[in-house]
């Protein structure tokens, strides 16, 4: 079984239709034109499909289907935009058919009907895609004769003298014995002027020897040829013609009936179709087709100079995403127009940009000697992002992130060139200085990453995650006032890991949504009990990250979690990072005084550790700041003490309460009393525990 085969096989659907559908294509010797679409990118094909639109393997995985397409249907429609809403019907569970006009790869027009099927792939929704070609000429027809030879002659001469196509007749000797109206009018040359003339007159010698030869010989022995040829007008332009060229022997003589017509119009729209398939719309610059076919030439070119090297730079623009969420997606394309319009202007010759797609940029740079020489070129480009980017007097601070993949060191082929530069972005996004050539280490990270995210999308419904609570208490007196609940993973192995290791990549997979409402009901469902049993005014603390707080329905999913639980609104506190409140700080401010309304209150988490806003502070509904684990630990600095001071000075003069992280000594927890009225955690209390070591160890 071949690949296409295999992962065909791996689809799975519980509509019965499709599945007997799936039964259908797998057991075909000639399946349709089939593809995978995952998202919005293929990632799979099979074999009818890439000659189907001329392409090959690498230029079509990871491509997308308006990436063969023009800008701008035949019915109006943007074919980005229509597109993408009929995947994500189609990902709704929708079975979805639709007319489409597609480009091959060398720009031919493919009208196509594309039908659109919901599977499921390892629990993913994926879309397979059927190709179905509706170019009525390709049909066969059954001949039945075509009529001309009951009409009579002259009828047949006045339809050939008004035709549309250029006709004109030569004998033996090449001279022109009749033409027809069209000739006379896109020659631009009178009957007169063309009448036993030689048909050198128009052609244009822009063919080689072979071709000519070619062209002679076709006549000869196929007694026809057909071709592209140029022509010129009476006023010496050139123009490209369709020539067809037919010779027919009659009354003992030879005749070559020749008819043409002008395509420079029907050349103009390949042009532009062309320039649609392998441009960015939004730029003008290469897109990811253009990119690899330029990668590869520099691929070829490479090897005529062993003592050169190549460079792919893969760029991504730091802080991108804020100017989109907070000023819209149309401020966002004019400052991708200026960092475009910045990298032209600014690079040096040797170097050819495209863009991918979003915020993705890249550089392949040719005739460099040794890496310093690369260094110096990114160090150029880092340099371009310390001016701002102005639009309407407002100005946008944006940095770039640079992960660098040399050729031929790293690879010499152009999709892995791209992956290989794609990591070590990744990777320089973490470093400071923001700049990574590609080693072996980020590979193994990047592995790591991906069998890390295949586990954890299994990990909820295998249990595998459970919640750890850490106690606060009163610095005053010692009592146990509340705890935070914190989500752990174990693996089946005993492994623990914590969440600060893995919640970027829930985000990143986008279950952090589901696990944090998991997470809201058992804590509250565990509080509720305590309460009950033990401490009837235990608080619990859960930390919520932004992407919960931006959700739509977070404010239902916190209610929710109270009600099953009983819990009152009052008892459940919601802890939040500053960097929530910049996001998107109208949403922001909005979800949470509807989260008062609730009665819930807010704590502003690990405060003091990012770029705190003192201003929103006193804007925002928040009941309580919990100071960072860093200001504890310091305390034994008069800097350090004198910080934290201000710390819980500022919360007495908001009239809202504190608890300081990170406590772990009896000299940290003695400082922190004679400060003020306020509460404590931190290992010198107790470590995170499970629920039951908690009953145990609170509340003995």
């Amino acid at each position: 079984m071949d690949q296409w085969s295999q992962l065909l096989s791996k689809l799975t659907s519980d509509r019965p239709s499709l599945s007997k559908k799936l039964e259908t294509w797998l057991r075909q010797a000639d399946s349709p034109p089939l593809a995978i679409i995952k998202g919005y990118h293929f990632i799979a094909a099979n074999l009818v499909t890439l000659e189907y639109f001329q392409t090959q393997t690498d230029n079509f995985v990871n491509a997308t289907p308006y990436d063969f397409s023009p800008r701008i249907q035949s019915s109006g429609r943007n074919s980005v935009e229509f597109s993408q809403k009929m995947i994500r019907q189609a990902a709704e569970g929708n079975i979805i058919e639709f007319d489409w006009l597609h480009l091959s790869q060398r720009g031919t027009e493919l009208p196509t009907k594309v039908s659109l099927f919901p599977f499921k792939l390892e629990e993913e929704t994926v879309i397979l895609a059927q190709f179905i070609a509706t170019n009525r000429r390709s049909k066969a027809r059954t001949i039945t004769g075509n009529g001309f030879d009951a009409l009579p002659k002259e009828l047949m001469s006045i339809t050939l003298e008004d035709g549309a196509e250029a006709v004109y007749i030569t004998n033996a000797k090449h001279q022109i014995i009749a033409v027809n109206k069209a000739m006379c009018r896109i020659s631009g040359y009178s009957a007169d002027q063309l009448l036993f003339n030689s048909t050198e007159l128009l052609e244009l010698r822009k063919h080689t020897p072979a071709e000519e030869e070619e062209y002679n010989n076709a006549l000869e022995e196929r007694g026809s040829w057909q071709g592209e040829v140029w022509k010129q007008r009476s006023n010496g332009s050139e123009f490209p013609a369709w020539k067809s060229c037919r010779k027919i022997s009659a009354d003992g003589h030879i005749y070559y009936v020749t008819i043409f017509s002008d395509i420079s119009a029907k050349k103009k729209l390949e042009a532009k179709l062309t320039e649609q398939a392998m441009y960015d719309a939004l730029t003008g610059l290469p897109n990811r087709f253009h990119l690899k076919l330029l990668l590869n030439q520099a691929l070829q070119e490479i090897k005529d100079n062993p003592n050169e090297i190549g460079a792919l730079m893969f760029l991504d623009l730091n802080g991108f995403k804020n100017i989109n969420d907070c000023f819209g997606h149309a401020t966002g394309d004019k400052v991708l127009q200026l960092v475009s319009a910045r990298l032209e202007a600014s690079c040096i010759e040797k170097a050819e940009i495209a863009r991918l797609g979003g915020d993705e940029f890249t550089l392949v740079i040719q005739g460099c000697h040794d890496r310093s020489e690369v260094e110096a070129f990114s160090k150029q480009i880092m340099t371009l992002f310390d001016a701002p980017f102005e639009i309407n007097d407002q100005k946008f601070y944006l940095g770039t992130s640079i992960g660098i993949a040399l050729f031929p060191e790293h690879s010499d082929q152009a999709t892995k060139l791209l992956s290989l530069a794609d990591t070590a972005m990744y990777s320089a996004k973490k470093s400071p200085q923001h700049v990574l050539f590609y080693d072996i280490a980020m590979h193994e990270e990047a592995e790591r990453k991906l069998t890390l995210l295949s586990e954890l999308r299994h990990a909820h419904s295998l249990k595998q995650f459970k919640l750890a609570y850490q106690v606060i208490v009163n610095l005053e007196c010692n009592t146990v006032i509340g705890a935070e609940a914190l989500l752990r993973w174990q693996k089946n192995n005993g492994e623990i890991i914590k969440a600060c290791d893995f919640v970027p990549l829930l985000e990143e997979t986008g279950l952090l949504i589901s696990i944090g409402q998991w997470v809201l009901k058992q804590a509250c469902q565990q509080v509720s009990e305590w309460r009950k049993s033990h401490a009837p005014d235990l608080k619990v603390c859960v930390n919520v990250s932004p992407m919960q707080l931006e959700h739509p329905d977070f404010v239902e999913h916190v209610n929710q979690a109270l009600i099953i639980s009983s819990l009152p609104a009052e008892a459940l506190v919601l802890e939040i990072t500053e960097s929530a409140l910049l996001r998107q700080p109208e949403r922001v401010k909005s979800t949470l005084s509807q989260l008062k309304k609730l009665g819930v209150s807010i704590a502003i988490d690990d405060f003091g550790a990012g770029l705190s806003s003192l201003s929103k502070l006193g804007s925002l509904p928040i009941d309580s700041l919990k100071i960072d684990a860093g200001f504890a630990r310091r305390l034994s600095e008069p800097q350090g003490k004198q910080l934290c001071q201000a710390m819980i000075q500022l919360a007495q003069a908001l009239d809202i309460s504190f608890v300081v992280e990170g406590i772990e000594t009896k000299q940290q927890k003695e400082i922190l009393e004679q400060m003020g009225k306020g509460f404590g955690q931190g290992y010198f209390f107790g470590h995170p525990k499970t629920a039951d070591n908690f009953t145990s160890e609170s509340f003995s």
